[in-house]
């Protein structure tokens, strides 16, 4: 799990798919919320969580490297970092009111009592804002390709998993966007991005890929946060999505 960690680089080509998972998270924070950022890793989406709230963030991850790393690296006043297993959270029932948990429960085969955990230390009002692969794209032949993954899962399979434990989940789908409006130029820009990831060109310093492409149409070519959305209304579109964004209830 620890090697699948999101690097602490803004120069990476899943940065912007990370950070924007937590700029959606953060829409929902209350400003004196009790967090928990459950598999924190390097700890900037805790960081970016503790900067909206006067309330308790605490980054937690079952790797004792990456929680050095944390604190090594992040300092505030309402925010810790500590080492925990998600199966068995060292806190009292009812005593958070968001936890955040990014690219977690597909790494361990004990994820119905992670979730159970989830569901025990939220407040009644608490929220849940979890994310996972979509099987039905990530491994659509039904064999995970991912050595990481102990198990991914499909839309309707995550929904039901997550409606055996709270009692409102609404799931989205987070797509990459950046090519979405139509146009030459637009289209020449995805031609070059695929042109600069393949494999013998991407040897090249990433400075030069990347500067090619921001002179000629503006932005990087690594995608950055604005670069993706959440699809919400149809389950057929979010199921075609790559990744499933849940927010859960009790």
């Amino acid at each position: 799990m620890s090697s699948e960690r999101q690097l602490l680089e803004s120069e990476s080509r899943w940065w912007g798919e990370h950070q924007h998972r937590y700029n959606e998270a953060i829409k929902l924070v209350k400003p004196s919320a009790i967090i928990l950022d459950i598999a924190c890793g390097t700890g900037f989406g805790t960081a970016a969580l503790a900067a909206v709230t006067i309330g308790k963030v605490i980054g937690g991850d079952i790797a004792p490297e990456a929680i050095k790393e944390c604190n090594d690296n992040w300092k505030r006043p309402n925010m810790d970092f500590q080492v925990m297993d998600g199966t068995a959270l060292p806190f009292p029932d009812n005593h958070f009111d968001m936890i955040v948990s990014f690219e977690t429960i597909e790494h361990t085969t004990r994820y119905r009592e992670m979730l159970k955990e989830f569901a025990r230390t939220l407040r009644s009002d608490g929220k849940l804002i979890l994310s996972t692969p979509n099987a039905a794209i990530t491994s659509p032949d039904g064999k995970i390709g991912n050595p990481y993954h102990t198990q991914e899962f499909q839309y309707q399979e995550l929904k039901e998993i997550l409606e055996a434990v709270f009692n409102e989940t609404s799931l989205s789908g987070q797509r990459y966007s950046r090519y979405d409006k139509k146009s030459f130029k637009m289209s020449l820009g995805k031609l070059m991005e695929t042109l600069f990831l393949s494999f013998g060109i991407r040897k090249l310093p990433y400075s030069f890929r990347s500067g090619i492409m921001k002179a000629l149409f503006g932005y990087p070519l690594y995608p950055v946060a604005g670069d993706f959305i959440l699809e919400t209304n149809e389950p057929v579109i979010i199921q075609k999505c790559p990744v499933l964004f849940a927010v859960c209830k009790k």
